[in-house]
C-alpha cells in the first residue's frame, strides 16, 4: 500500500503527524500501512486503548523517545475503539500490525482468509476487576462487561460459573460501567488501571470481584500481524519486540519514571499513575513479553467454557513466535 497519506471520508482520518520526529496515537487518526508487497521501515501499529491503558501508551513512549526512531522503525501509531476496529484496518492491510483484546484476536485470526498471523501476548497478568460505590457485595451481583465476543465478556461469564447467583449485562466501556454502577443499574462495572485507582480517589470505589484472584491470569491482548507485511518485513517485527522489550524492563525498573510520563497519555496525574503501578499485581509479569503457556492454556479454556469458541486453542499452530527474542519464547 502507498505510504502516501490520503484522506478518507467514512470512518478514518489518515494524519501525518511531523513534530520533533515523533508520532501521537488519536482515536480520530488512522493507520498509514507500510505496505505488503515489498521492504519498508515503517510500521504502522493499531491498538486498542492507547489513550487509556499503560501498557498500551508505552508505545507512545517509545516514539516519545526516539527508541523506534533508534531501531530504524518509523512507527505509525493508531488507537482503535474496539478490538473488531483495531483489527479490521489490519485485515485489510490499512495497518501492519495490531494489539487488539484477546477474544477478538482469536476469532478474527480463525476467519478464512483472515490475512492475520497471532505472534505474540501482551500484558499477560489479569488486572481486570470489577467496581463499585463503597458497601456492596456480590452476591447475586449483577456485573458490566463491554460487549458480547469481548474479553470482558469473557471474564463475567468465567465469574458466573466460580460465583454463583452473579449475573451479567452489557454496558460499554469502564467509564460507562461506573456511571451504571453509581446509578446502580449494575452491581458493579469491569475496569483496570489507572481507571481503578482513579475512582478510588474521587469516588472511593470498591473493587467487589478481583477476576485474577477468581480465574487466574491469561494475556488481555494479542498482537496480530497482516500475513504479508511479515511476509515482506520480518525484521520490522524483530525490531519492534526489542524497542517493546526495552520499554517493559523500562517500566518495571523505574515505575515512578514511568508513571511521571505515562500519565499524561492515559489522562491521569502521575499520583494515579503511580498508584496504579503499585496495586497492579505482577508488574513483572505483565510488562514482559516472556510467552506464558498456563495463561494461554487458561485463555483457551475460558473461550471453550464460554462458548466462544467449540475446541481447545492449538497454540503451537497458532501463535508464531519467530519474532520474539529467544529469551522471551517458550515450548508450548
Amino acid at each position: 500500500m502507498s505510504r502516501i497519506s490520503k484522506c478518507m471520508a467514512a470512518v478514518f482520518t489518515v494524519v501525518a503527524v511531523i513534530a520533533g520526529g515523533t508520532a501521537c496515537a488519536d482515536e480520530s487518526s488512522g493507520p498509514q500501512s507500510g505496505g505488503g508487497s515489498g521492504g519498508t521501515d515503517t510500521l504502522s501499529i493499531s491498538a486498542t486503548g492507547v489513550d487509556s491503558l499503560p501498557f498500551m501508551a508505552i508505545l507512545q513512549a517509545g516514539i516519545n523517545k526516539k527508541w523506534f526512531e533508534e531501531a530504524g522503525l518509523k512507527v505509525d501509531l493508531y488507537s482503535g475503539g474496539g478490538g473488531g476496529n483495531t483489527l479490521r484496518v489490519v485485515t485489510s492491510g490499512d495497518a501492519d500490525l495490531a494489539i487488539a483484546g484477546n477474544t477478538s484476536v482469536i476469532l478474527a485470526a480463525q476467519q478464512p482468509n483472515s490475512n492475520l498471523k497471532v505472534i505474540a501476548p501482551w500484558f499477560q497478568v489479569n488486572d481486570f476487576s470489577w467496581i463499585c460505590p463503597p458497601g456492596r457485595t456480590v452476591d447475586g451481583a449483577t456485573l458490566g462487561f463491554s460487549s458480547a465476543g469481548s474479553s470482558t465478556e469473557l471474564l463475567v461469564k468465567g465469574l458466573e460459573g466460580k460465583l454463583p447467583g452473579v449475573k451479567a449485562q452489557a454496558v460499554g466501556a469502564m467509564g460507562d460501567n461506573w456511571t451504571a454502577a453509581k446509578a446502580n443499574q449494575i452491581t458493579a462495572g469491569w475496569a483496570m488501571q489507572p481507571f481503578i485507582a482513579a475512582k478510588q480517589v474521587s469516588d472511593n470505589a470498591q473493587i467487589l470481584v478481583n477476576s485474577r484472584d477468581v480465574l487466574g491470569d491469561l494475556p488481555a491482548d494479542l498482537v496480530a500481524v497482516n500475513t504479508q507485511y511479515a511476509e515482506a518485513n520480518p525484521d520490522n517485527l524483530r525490531s519492534f519486540f526489542k524497542v517493546a522489550d526495552r520499554l517493559n524492563q523500562w517500566v518495571v525498573a523505574n515505575p515512578d519514571e514511568a508513571a511521571t510520563e505515562l500519565a499524561p497519555l492515559v489522562g491521569v496525574t502521575p499520583e494515579v499513575m503511580k498508584a496504579a503501578f503499585k496495586n497492579s499485581p505482577d508488574l513483572a509479569k505483565g510488562y514482559s513479553l516472556h510467552v506464558d503457556p498456563a495463561g494461554l492454556k487458561n485463555l483457551s479454556n475460558l473461550m471453550v467454557a464460554a462458548g466462544q469458541i467449540t475446541a481447545a486453542v492449538d497454540w503451537a499452530k497458532v501463535l508464531d513466535q519467530q519474532y520474539l527474542p529467544d529469551e522471551a519464547r517458550a515450548t508450548i
